[in-house]
């Protein structure tokens, strides 16, 4: 087995070179692993990741699990091992993640967080983020609480009318709207019986929808919004926004509209024409930046225009279970269930709960990238749109397999092909990372596509089948074609990276030579294959250099 080589929040390393280290600091660890993502503490290893061995007197490992699950509340069952590293014997600890809050037996509650550094470190959890934790782990749902010091004068009359026009408008629960305001607050968790006192008062979730201002200010602190358009590192646009989310979201629409300009394109004789932010991603992207943001942490939802593409973030990180890799295909279980289950009785979002599919559909169905969660924290879900230019020829070409189809792509197969069509041919290994679709939704993809001759084999990998740029490049200028490096457009941009300092990104290539992202970035790992060029970073980081 190999062992890591640094610390991580999911790894801790303890030193026990100079004595074992004391058992309280073993069910330290293990605490605030359960408490954070689970993960193993081992024992006999520097904080460098040099493996200096476990001390006599832990390596009994039965006796070491069986002292955990005696010290901490709720027990703990843990996996121990020992695993042989040079010569040297090292403790290995592993712990899951918990479903509820875990203490010592002394009610000490931990929890790991990263230092400004990077590094991780145990800090004590305090009863304030409890809420926190059992909310992002599926054990309270902070909005079906009673909204703190609320009447049921705190909701909005005109906001309550608004909801029952989602209703109205979309027929997503017609029943609601026979009823008075006071059964339809009640139906759709706007208000709850408090007991033991036995009177209606409003929800959390009730404030948050159709809450006066007023109420939104005094009872949720937390619920606000920015919205800033910048230009050259300067606002141009920067507002702060506290307002019902029925309110909410058309006005955050609005002031997105004046800056998402569109693009024209013939597709045969029909025009069509794309935001550069579509704006079913955006009104997706948005009401589940609110929908599952973590209202118990101060902060606003931020969204933010600039240069290079929209933000969207929230407070919270994803919830347990829940990562960039399975963003597609988990099970929906979102952090404010009550707030959730509202907005879909209202229209507001899909009942199925599967809004990602959607701006991730809708995206690259605008001839866009594929969108990036990869600046997500355990903080903070962080949601980039790229700006680019309309890729018109692959919009071209789903239009073209539509009407072969006589039917539009499953969204699997959608997601696939996009990412073939930005990042060239790849193994059927590397698609999963790339489009957050599991591996065998991404094999039923390749075979619908395969089916249709939307996309070829090639060697071990797919291609999109009609993209004639591949990793065979020799066998071709073989056969008499061009050698990559006289390619016109490649003189151009070895020639714009040298005069940009030597370095430059795949948005600055796209602009230099006039053609979409998706374009530049297949010419770029065209020229990285061949020697031409060289890469580093990744993501908004990620730039291509000459030496």
């Amino acid at each position: 087995m190999q062992l890591p080589t640094k610390e991580s929040l999911r790894t801790e390393f303890k030193s026990e070179r100079s004595g074992p280290v004391d058992d309280s600091v073993i069910i330290n660890n293990v605490v605030a692993l359960a408490n954070t993502h689970g993960g193993t503490l081992y024992l006999g290893i520097e904080d460098d990741g040099t493996v200096t061995g476990v001390s006599r007197q832990h390596r009994n490992i039965n006796q070491l699990a069986a002292y955990v699950f005696n010290n901490t509340v709720p027990p703990t069952q843990v996996r121990s091992s020992v695993i042989d590293s040079d010569g040297q014997s090292v403790v290995s600890i592993t712990v899951d993640e918990s479903t509820q809050l875990t203490c010592t037996k002394g009610g000490r509650v931990l929890h790991r967080v990263l230092k400004a550094n990077g590094e991780p470190e145990n800090v004590t959890m305090y009863p304030y983020e409890f809420m926190s934790r059992l909310s992002s782990i599926g054990q309270y749902d902070y909005s079906g609480q009673p909204a703190p010091d609320s009447s049921l004068d705190d909701l909005d009359p005109t906001s309550r009318d608004l909801l029952r026009e989602g209703i109205a408008r979309t027929h997503a629960d017609d029943q609601l709207l026979s009823l008075s305001d006071a059964e339809f607050d009640g139906a759709m968790g706007l208000t709850v019986r408090n007991i033991p006192a036995g009177d209606i008062t409003p929800t959390v979730a009730g404030i948050l929808t159709i809450g006066e201002k007023q109420a939104l200010r005094r009872t949720m602190p937390t619920a606000s919004a920015t919205f800033q358009v910048m230009r050259g590192g300067s606002p141009v646009v920067d507002k702060t926004l506290r307002l019902p989310l029925v309110t909410m979201f058309a006005r955050l629409e609005e002031l997105l509209a004046p800056w998402n300009t569109q693009t024209e394109v013939m597709l045969g004789s029909r025009h069509a024409n794309f935001f550069d932010v579509d704006r079913d991603a955006f009104r997706e992207a948005m009401v589940n930046a609110f929908c599952h943001r973590d209202y118990t942490i101060l902060g606003p939802v931020r969204i933010q225009l600039d240069e290079s593409g929209l933000t969207v973030a929230n407070p919270g990180g994803f919830v347990r279970g829940v990562n960039f890799d399975n963003l597609l295909t988990v099970s929906p279980t979102p952090r404010n269930r009550q707030l959730a289950d509202i907005l879909k009785r209202c229209g507001y979002v899909e009942r199925t709960g599967r809004g990602i599919d959607r701006i991730f559909a809708r995206t690259v169905s605008s001839g866009r990238p594929l969108p990036d969660y990869s600046q997500s924290t355990t903080n903070e879900v962080v949601l980039f749109l790229r700006k680019t230019e309309v890729d018109e020829r692959f919009i071209r070409l789903l239009d073209a397999l539509t009407e072969r189809r006589r039917s539009p792509l499953p969204t699997e197969s959608l997601i696939v092909l996009a990412a073939l069509n930005q990042y060239g041919q790849l193994h059927i290994d590397e698609i999963p990372a790339k489009t957050s679709l599991d591996r065998e939704r991404v094999r039923m993809a390749l075979d619908d596509l395969l089916s249709s001759r939307s996309v070829v084999r090639r060697g071990t990998g797919y291609a999109m089948a009609d993209d004639g740029h591949d990793a065979t490049s020799r066998n071709r200028t073989a056969s008499g074609a061009q050698p990559l490096a006289l390619r016109s457009d490649v003189r151009q941009t070895l020639d714009h990276i040298r005069e940009s300092g030597g370095e430059v990104s795949v948005s600055q290539v796209a602009e230099h030579l006039g053609v979409s992202y998706a374009t530049a970035s297949r010419l770029l790992k065209r020229m990285l294959a061949d020697g031409l060029v060289q890469h580093r970073g990744s993501t908004r980081n990620s730039r291509y250099f000459v030496e």
